[in-house]
């Protein structure tokens, strides 16, 4: 008994390194061939997948500059900010629970209701705010001035993103802020004389005869023209997206219509000091417009953040916004039903990874059994042959060229 039993186990020994034998000398002769598996998506796949937030995706949904913006209204994040009851169009950072507290420069007014209009670079993406025959009349001018006791004006920024579908007069004021009536003494022959100044600021776009369109601009008590003359109508008018921007130091005036740029150097030569009359967009409703948004800042814009608001307009009217937001809902599903496949995968592995080793070990054990079973007095029939393991069922178990891999 005690024979059989050592004869089983060194049989068992015996097996045992023959098979170490082949799965070493397949490895060496065989590098060509890799272990199957099943790649499933992982968490960091998504992750780092192209719909994932990016920091180029976050300068393009935020408000660029954000940091230093004065005032925004904008129809891309809320147009609940837009209250026809009210009649009020409000700053895009309002927190709602102050809607109804009586701040002046929280808001602009209107007088008939405000409709939104789909734009034309994609239905799906956000609306326009019609202005046709609707003046916005916001808070009174001398909050966007730079000092706030003088009411002095040293530097701003201004964009308007809109589509403008008409201009039905000679003269259409995109944007006003009128500053205080200036006095302006003069000496000659030494005789003092007096003069009284208006002071304003105003963006006006009249149609000339090409049927194109000048820009005029009026700055203090001095009007700016001749640079910025024959803007092609179809820039103007209908185009899907139009962007105007006015930047204003001391020394220097900059008209941006689209990606063009127009400089005037300031001759003004009296501080401008705006006054109690409100900021207005579209002065009599002269425009039959579709407001995309309005931001204004105390400061230069850099260029590159001027161009970060094109990106940003086009984010929201192509729609995008919309694709990113179901996507990111979508994804956080995915990744939730990956965590999940993930351990069942791993769990289902090992388990078929044990089954494939207990089933071969027992084939094992037989095929040793029969090698060195004591011979019986019998007719002599074919010799059993020792069967090699087979290629495939090492295969599955997988090449490793550690000798007790197969077995853990």
């Amino acid at each position: 008994m005690i024979n059989q039993t050592a004869i089983k186990v060194l049989g068992f020994l015996i097996g045992f390194f023959i098979t170490l034998f082949i799965i070493t000398y397949v490895n060496i002769q065989n590098k060509k061939l890799e272990k199957f598996e099943v790649k499933i998506p992982t968490k960091e796949a998504y992750t780092n997948s192209s719909t994932s937030t990016s920091n180029q995706h976050i300068i393009t949904t935020q408000l660029p500059y954000k940091s230093f913006k004065y005032f925004h209204i904008t129809t891309f994040n809320d147009t609940n900010k837009i209250n026809n009851s009210q009649g009020k169009w409000f700053e895009n950072d309002l927190k709602i629970e102050k809607y109804n507290e009586n701040n002046e420069y929280h808001y602009f007014n209107y007088n008939k209701a405000i409709n939104l209009r789909p734009n034309t670079i994609n239905k799906n993406g956000s609306v326009g705010a019609d202005l046709t025959t609707i003046e916005l009349l916001g808070p009174k001018s001398f909050y966007f001035a730079n000092n706030i006791h003088t009411n002095e004006l040293n530097e701003f920024s201004m964009v308007i993103s809109c589509k403008i579908r008409e201009l039905n007069s000679s003269n259409n004021i995109l944007f006003e802020m009128t500053g205080n009536t200036e006095t302006i003494i003069t000496t000659h022959n030494n005789i003092e004389s007096i003069n009284y100044q208006p002071s304003m600021i105003n963006i006006n776009i009249q149609p000339n005869i090409n049927n194109n369109y000048n820009f005029i601009l009026t700055i203090g008590n001095n009007h700016y023209r001749g640079n910025i003359n024959n803007i092609d109508n179809t820039i103007i008018k209908n185009s899907d997206l139009l962007m105007i921007g006015l930047l204003y130091t001391n020394s220097e005036i900059t008209v941006l219509i689209n990606k063009q740029m127009y400089k005037y150097v300031n001759t003004n030569n009296f501080k401008i000091k705006l006054g109690s009359t409100p900021v207005i967009i579209n002065k009599n409703g002269r425009l039959s417009l579709d407001l995309y948004n309005f931001i204004y800042y105390k400061s230069i814009l850099p260029v590159n953040e001027y161009l970060n608001i094109y990106t940003y307009n086009y984010h929201y009217l192509s729609g995008l916004s919309n694709v990113i937001a179901t996507s990111t809902t979508a994804i956080s599903t995915i990744k939730q039903l990956t965590e999940t496949k993930e351990d069942k995968c791993k769990l289902e592995a090992k388990e078929v990874e044990t089954a494939k080793i207990t089933k071969r070990l027992d084939e094992l054990e037989n095929s040793i059994g029969k090698c060195f079973k004591p011979e019986e007095k019998k007719e002599k029939e074919k010799d059993e042959e020792i069967s090699p393991l087979e290629m495939k069922l090492i295969d599955k178990i997988g090449k490793s060229s550690n000798f007790f891999s197969f077995l853990f």
